[in-house]
């Protein structure tokens, strides 16, 4: 299935997921028409994205390149049993589309994608200074866990515009208090708690490692 092949049942309107639905219905018509079945074995698709996601790629990554819904992708990647047993055809020959060589041939897969490591480095400072990860992912209109996963480095790339929005969000934070912003201070204490925590985790090795964040009042 491709990326928000149903945007009625999914609740997704966005011109995006409209023309994804076309594609994905117009594929599944001509293979239809050519007596191909509509649907075939997951096994070799989910082979192919445990390979991939072995290259460094992230489930995200994978279904940005195949045009895959990430919930897809995800379900492919689980052990055998815990996966969808049948997928549509269009979406095998997406996933198996995707070659592994290219991911050696070049630093940035996709365009439109950024590195992620200053967008971590943005948010763990942000995080170290007392803001909430709630607070941060619905100013930048993401989840908690895509979040989380930015500022612990395992998502490697992100979109431009995502980059831009936590550069900016980071500027303008940095330079007031989370209290201004209606933050109660036990929120900040236990934000930077768990920050100051997984710094060494999560920060590159370098002369930033010697800042210590001001403390939350």
């Amino acid at each position: 299935m491709t990326a928000n092949a149903y945007p009625a049942g999914y609740g997704c309107t966005r011109p995006e997921c409209v023309a994804a639905a076309r594609r994905d219905r117009a594929r599944r018509t001509s293979e239809l028409k050519a007596g191909r079945p509509a649907r075939v074995s997951s096994d070799d698709a989910s082979v192919r994205a445990r390979q991939l996601r072995e290259t460094g790629l992230s489930a995200a990554d994978i279904a940005e390149i195949s045009g895959v819904a990430v919930t897809l992708v995800r379900r492919l990647l689980r052990p055998a049993g815990e996966r969808p047993a049948r997928i549509h055809r269009s979406t095998a020959d997406a996933i198996l589309g995707i070659p592994l060589t290219s991911v050696f041939r070049r630093d940035r897969l996709l365009p439109g994608l950024a590195d992620a490591d200053r967008a971590a480095t943005s948010l763990q400072n942000l995080a170290e200074r007392g803001w909430p990860t709630s607070f941060l992912a619905a100013e930048l209109n993401i989840s908690t866990h895509t979040l989380a996963a930015i500022r612990s480095r395992e998502r490697r790339r992100i979109t431009l515009d995502l980059d831009r929005r936590i550069q900016q969000l980071a500027a303008l934070l940095l330079a007031s208090q989370p209290a201004d912003h209606g933050i109660a201070a036990h929120r900040s204490r236990r934000a930077q708690g768990a920050a100051l925590q997984r710094a060494p985790l999560v920060r590159p090795r370098g002369p930033d490692m010697a800042r210590q964040p001001e403390a939350v009042s």
